[in-house]
């Protein structure tokens, strides 16, 4: 298979858990895509150094997240409306993503450090293993299993505890299963 056939089937498999993970970093759909599509041109533009041709998802979240990084970085000091709370709207992805997953743990997740957020979803909701997230995150399979820990003890106290998000709904551990795998 030749490297644009691969590329295609990549973004066929990958582009929209991809895109969910950018998302969980921005908090923008569009920018999301946008950043998911750069990391394509990235992995094409480097595909010689993926390790395993087999098990390239883990490889791409690691584009992914750091082009996210990157992102973060270059638009630090752009964020006015962060300023003006009262003026800001939920945008209709907002709205579709928290429709589409249990309304608490999403809430719940996404109030999670960055450092605990991402090893949740990628175990989780992608399905990752700890040594695939662990290659992702560039941590050792001790600092994923512990993020893990400390990540689901973080969000049954924030379901437990009744707290309220931002939309007013209150979290309820009754509501929700929190359970290891």
């Amino acid at each position: 298979m030749d490297q644009k056939e691969q590329l295609k089937l990549w973004i066929q498999q990958y582009y929209d858990r991809l895109t969910y993970i950018a998302y969980t970093y921005l908090k923008d759909h569009s920018h999301a895509e946008d950043i998911v599509q750069d990391s394509f041109v990235n992995a094409y533009r480097s595909n010689q150094q993926l390790k395993d041709p087999t098990r390239p998802f883990p490889w791409l979240v690691r584009i992914v997240i750091n082009e996210c990084h990157n992102s973060i970085r270059q638009n630090r000091r752009e964020q006015p409306t962060e300023f003006l709370p009262e003026q800001r709207s939920i945008s209709t992805e907002d709205l579709y993503l928290e429709q589409s997953r249990d309304q608490e743990v999403y809430s719940a997740i996404m109030s999670l450090n960055e450092k605990f957020r991402t090893p949740v979803i990628l175990f989780y909701f992608e399905d990752m293993s700890i040594r695939e997230i662990a290659h992702a995150l560039k941590l050792s399979e001790g600092a994923v299993k512990t993020r893990l820990a400390r990540g689901r003890d973080k969000l049954k106290g924030k379901l437990r505890r009744g707290d309220l998000d931002e939309l007013g709904d209150d979290y309820s551990a009754s509501k929700a299963n929190l359970y290891p795998r």
